[in-house]
């Protein structure tokens, strides 16, 4: 069961009935109990059992670390080692199994080995994470114990965020504790969003892939400018997809009265590589800015390490060092999480280089500008930073969508390729090719519409917050037409029913 089919829209239907009829008191119980049925719907029901496992050992650890001061740092350990290692044996296989291969060219008498004959649990890197900062949280003693087991567990469980996220902290989740009467406007609210999510997945996103899937399946059968548009395409694909996901996500928790935290703020708008990250998965950013990258600023080794920096060559290099070690580590979390050499290389160690060199060139940067009386509060200014942003995240996208490093090497190839005698073949937009890819005209059209659409609503967020806010401040009948013509397009233009299998989420399978 999917978040985009028939049977999670009955699901959830029946879900906030019953969630509704049940005193408040109960609620939470209830949405534990949801939560099970959920997973025992969407997922294989046996791998509950590691879910489980994370849920014991975040709630043990927590009790032993309220009853001893002595051994706090050791019982956090170990905790946090063990969901640590149940993350790396089921969603960081790709890494042992590479490194099995590589020892056994070298030295034959090492075994290669396989990946292990279970599925791993659903959302099993959401709910590992949360596990993690809970751990953290109680032995920081920023948070309180939760003493109840069940109610710790539906922390980790909440189904719609066993999907795609995004990352809840303990402290920000109380809400989902607590007791509240049926409100229509919330329950429209919610639909609204869950709505707007279905448009961006159905009726956009695979409308996309479509395109990108022929290129990226199919390489050799392709050339010129088939790359550099599939290379412009799948980050519209991939934000269309996984934002859709989170509005579904968030939508069906406000059905609830849950307010989860917010996953994206266009991020497609951003000047710099540092604001693109700042605006894109904003709940993984701050997970990793407040347990990967402050604790490792703050350690012993890296302050001592800047003192002596300082001492030799001033406050700026020192600055400069422990931001980039700071940096590395976060970064390089960042693409081992999402599990896999090419995520190390394409999104870890590249977006670290690019915001590294950035902090080193902005200065000089800065300087170049005045020195050729580069107006920066120009309209063209701001476009171009833009445009230089997002063909910096097209380059790491490409490690995203391709197979492994060395086909994602053989696209960026070709990408540049594209351009010269031989392979330069702009007549692929107006002969018809496009079809060859399952799109008709009209599907380049509904393209089209739903881009600007999803601009229109970001240019809103910008200026005025979430569109569905101004929407609701207009008169009844304009506001019944706008999400009635929303519904119909998804209806009409959305990719799914019988004979049709919509992709699964990007990042559900991380």
């Amino acid at each position: 069961m999917t978040i985009t089919s028939l049977s999670f829209i009955i699901f959830i239907v029946l879900a906030v009935v019953v969630y509704y009829l049940t005193p408040k008191r109960y609620m939470w119980m209830t949405l534990l109990f949801l939560s099970f049925v959920f997973y025992f719907l969407a997922a294989v029901p046996y791998t509950l059992v590691f879910l489980l496992i994370t849920a014991l050992t975040a709630h043990f650890s927590s009790y032993l670390m309220e009853r001893t001061e002595k051994y706090r740092n050791t019982v956090a350990f170990a905790a946090i080692a063990v969901n640590i290692l149940l993350w790396f044996l089921f969603k960081g296989s790709t890494y042992w199994i590479g490194l099995s291969v590589a020892l056994h060219s070298v030295f034959p008498a090492v075994p290669v080995l396989n990946k292990i004959p279970f599925p791993a649990a659903f959302g099993m890197s959401y709910y590992t994470f949360q596990s993690v900062s809970y751990i953290i949280d109680c032995l920081w003693k920023t948070s309180k114990r939760e003493k109840n087991f069940f109610r710790l567990l539906l922390f980790l469980m909440f189904f719609p965020q066993l999907t795609t996220g995004p990352f809840s902290r303990y402290n920000a989740l109380q809400s989902v504790y607590e007791g509240r009467s049926f409100d229509i406007d919330r329950i429209c609210r919610g639909a609204q969003r869950i709505l707007w999510g279905f448009f961006k997945k159905l009726v956009l996103a695979e409308r996309i892939g479509a395109i990108v899937d022929t290129v990226y399946g199919a390489p050799e059968a392709h050339i010129g400018l088939w790359y550099v548009l599939s290379f412009l395409l799948y980050p519209l694909q991939l934000y269309a997809d996984f934002s859709g996901s989170v509005d579904i996500v968030l939508g069906v928790a406000e059905l609830f009265g849950i307010e989860l935290p917010e996953n994206f703020n266009n991020p497609l708008f951003a000047e710099t590589s540092q604001e693109f990250w700042q605006r894109w998965h904003m709940s993984l950013g701050s997970w990793v800015k407040d347990y990967i990258m402050y604790p490792v600023l703050k350690s012993k080794p890296v302050l001592e390490a800047g003192n002596r920096i300082k001492a030799k060559h001033g406050k700026k290099a020192s600055k400069l060092v422990t931001l980039g070690i700071g940096m590395f580590c976060t970064w390089m979390f960042i693409g081992i999480w999402h599990g896999g050499y090419r995520y190390i290389l394409g999104c870890g160690i590249y977006y670290w280089a690019v915001m590294l060199s950035y902090e080193i060139l902005s200065p000089y940067l800065s300087g170049i500008n005045k020195a050729l009386g580069i107006k920066v509060t120009s309209f063209s200014y701001h476009l171009m930073r833009k445009l230089r942003t997002y063909l910096i995240l097209c380059i790491s996208m490409v490690f995203f969508r391709s197979d492994g490093i060395t086909n994602a090497f053989r696209m960026l190839k070709a990408i540049i390729l594209s351009f010269t005698p031989g392979f330069f073949n702009p007549w692929i937009f107006i002969n018809g090719a496009l079809a060859d890819t399952g799109l008709s005209g009209t599907d380049t059209a509904v393209i089209i519409i739903s881009l600007l659409l999803m601009l229109l609503a970001a240019l809103m967020r910008e200026k005025k917050g979430h569109a569905r806010d101004w929407i609701a401040e207009q008169g009844i009948v304009f506001r019944w037409s706008a999400w009635l013509i929303l519904f119909t397009l998804v209806m009409i233009f959305g990719m799914y029913g019988p004979g049709y299998h919509a992709a699964d989420f990007i990042y559900q399978g991380f």
